[in-house]
């Protein structure tokens, strides 16, 4: 199922509207909206002088009146002139409008998502969190563009209603009944038989169409599953070819494409049944305003011209009223997106508190700038009982110290150095860290962003705060001499090195920032034997006083001072809570 904030359609709204009011780009998102009111109700003015125009000239073809019916087509130029710059106008709007609005959700969807250790936390928040890309792209276009479209559907059709409700009202006078007891008439006949009519449509759709909303979420849902499988194939498929196991994803790919068709008949089946409610509707409205009217042309109390303006004026009435038949599709389709993109905004603002049933690790930075563990249990991922805990209740690193994290699980060791990034919250005991700018994490597959290999290896800072010199000596350091001619250069690095030569960049990268300390894990597994002594050798020489802490011991033990073993142990309060999700 969809996990999806508790708050209502109109809540979420406020929340959105809220955050809006609170952006630099306020000004120019608002003036879209206004612009369109402006443009839609001056549209609405010219559609009633052109529906009283449809009436005059059907009076001047029943009279055979030559120059009237002239008249009447000069008229009619200057007001199709007006709706037409009208409509231009109306158009520019909506477009501007829908990318505006995008720019603006996609940004405030970014910064939520990009705080700091959300994104990496994100995964954990259930269904929420699966597949952020979609929400972050499709999703937020989808929803924007639908905003704007049925924005303005309902503002004009509100409009359109509240211009010619009136003019109804005044002609349902000249529609009067003869029971045989004398001419009866009814205030506002024909404006009542139009809520009537439109009321009828807008509940036949309402409960032919709802299943629609919850079909729709889950496509979307199902669609990104299907695109990730299509992405994961294509980045892992030299693992796959070599392993012949193509026969093996087909399956897993049809399997996953199958729930989306499964759903997409679904979804087309509720389409065709709300396509019976909305065009049945649409079509028994081209005779119901000539029906409903009539009594008043036969009784001779409405010309050609007044009962032409009737039906003008019920089929806008009629229209705005059922503008939500019209639309179900659309504003179930718009509800689904709305409970995606709403799921992830609030799952992303209360991520601080996912899991709040489970005991948290208590971080604080340290004056003297050490490293204490203190009583530390790190909760295993998926384990309800286990944690991975070190055997001396109270631990200090000081500044220049070589520190191996051992123990028998590898699972136990990633959890401890996730818990040291601050990134593993779920546990018991404190830590100490010194100031977050004076470490520098290492996991096994080094992350380099798209670019040069100088924004490569500068990041996270800016590939200007070095000198082209340090660039090239934290190269030759590392023996990647061969890449200085390449600082320039602006590839994918992650597809154009082997896994060595990635790990092997990531410690051009500590020499290039000499952080004060560095903690490893896994860091150097797929590096040779004797590079791997090369570059410990080059760190202690360069790098004397930082401290290293390092759950690899394939570096050696002898470039070790210390020793912290993990052990496997019961929680202090085992049971407590729900386990904590698998790591992807």
């Amino acid at each position: 199922m969809l996990d999806v904030p508790a708050s209502g359609v109109l809540r979420q709204l406020w929340i959105l509207i809220k955050a809006m009011r609170s952006s630099p780009r306020r000004d120019a998102l608002l003036f879209l909206p206004v612009g369109s009111v402006i443009v839609i109700a001056t549209n609405a003015v010219f559609q009633i002088r052109l529906n009283n125009w449809q009436g005059a000239l059907y009076d001047a073809l029943q009279n055979r009146d030559i120059g009237a019916f002239g008249h009447q087509l000069l008229v009619f130029l200057m007001l199709i002139a007006v709706l037409l710059l009208l409509v231009v106008a109306q158009t520019w709007l909506t477009e501007v409008g829908k990318v505006r609005l995008r720019g603006w959700l996609t940004r405030d969807l970014l910064d939520e998502w990009l705080k700091p250790k959300r994104a990496y936390l994100l995964a954990f928040a259930g269904e929420a969190g699966v597949n952020p890309d979609q929400r972050l792209h499709e999703d937020a276009r989808h929803l924007t563009e639908l905003s704007v479209d049925l924005g303005n559907g309902l503002l004009q059709a509100s409009l359109m209603l509240l211009s010619f409700i009136g003019v109804l009202w005044i002609l349902s006078e000249q529609v009067v009944f003869n029971f045989g007891h004398g001419n009866v008439s009814i205030p506002g006949y024909m404006v009542w038989c139009a809520i009537a009519y439109a009321a009828i449509g807008s509940w036949l759709a309402w409960r032919v169409g709802r299943p629609l909303i919850a079909l729709n979420a889950e496509r979307y849902a199902r669609e990104a599953d299907f695109r990730v499988s299509l992405i994961r194939v294509a980045e892992r498929s030299e693992a796959i070819v070599l392993y012949q196991g193509e026969s093996d994803e087909r399956r897993h790919l049809d399997e996953t494409f199958h729930k989306v068709q499964r759903l997409a008949r679904q979804l087309a089946s509720g389409i065709v049944s709300l396509t019976w409610v909305t065009s049945g509707h649409g079509w028994l409205a081209m005779a119901a305003p000539f029906l409903i009217a009539s009594p008043g042309y036969f009784g001779g109390q409405l010309s050609l011209g007044s009962l032409m303006i009737a039906v003008g004026a019920f089929n806008q009435v009629q229209y705005a009223l059922r503008w939500f038949v019209d639309n179900f599709s659309k504003i179930a389709d718009w509800r689904a997106t709305l409970l995606r993109i709403m799921a992830l905004r609030d799952r992303l603002q209360h991520i601080e508190q996912l899991h709040g049933d489970q005991h948290r690790i208590t971080f604080y930075e340290t004056p003297d700038g050490s490293l204490i563990l203190e009583d530390v249990e790190a909760y295993l991922p998926g384990s309800l009982v286990e944690c991975a805990a070190p055997e001396d209740r109270k631990i200090v690193l000081k500044a220049g110290e070589h520190v191996l994290i051992a123990g028998d699980s590898a699972a136990a060791k990633t959890t401890m150095f996730m818990s040291l990034a601050g990134l593993w919250p779920w546990g018991d005991g404190r830590i100490g860290l010194p100031p977050r700018a004076e470490m520098l994490f290492l996991p096994e597959r080094p992350y380099f962003p798209i670019g040069t290999l100088r924004v490569a290896l500068a990041y996270p800072a800016g590939p200007l705060d070095h000198k082209d010199e340090h660039y090239a000596e934290a190269l030759r350091s590392v023996g990647l001499d061969r890449f200085v001619e390449d600082l320039d250069r602006e590839i994918d690095w992650d597809r154009r090195l082997s896994l060595e030569e990635q790990q092997t960049l990531g410690f051009a990268r500590v020499f290039l920032h000499a952080p004060r300390w560095v903690f490893l894990n896994d860091s150097l597994g797929a590096v040779s034997e004797k590079r791997r002594a090369a570059l410990m050798a080059a760190f202690a020489a360069k790098l004397g006083q930082c401290t290293i802490v390092s759950t690899d011991s394939d570096i050696g033990h002898h470039f070790f001072q210390r020793t912290i073993h993990l052990r496997h142990a019961r929680r202090r309060e085992a049971g407590a809570g729900e386990p904590i999700p698998e790591r992807d």
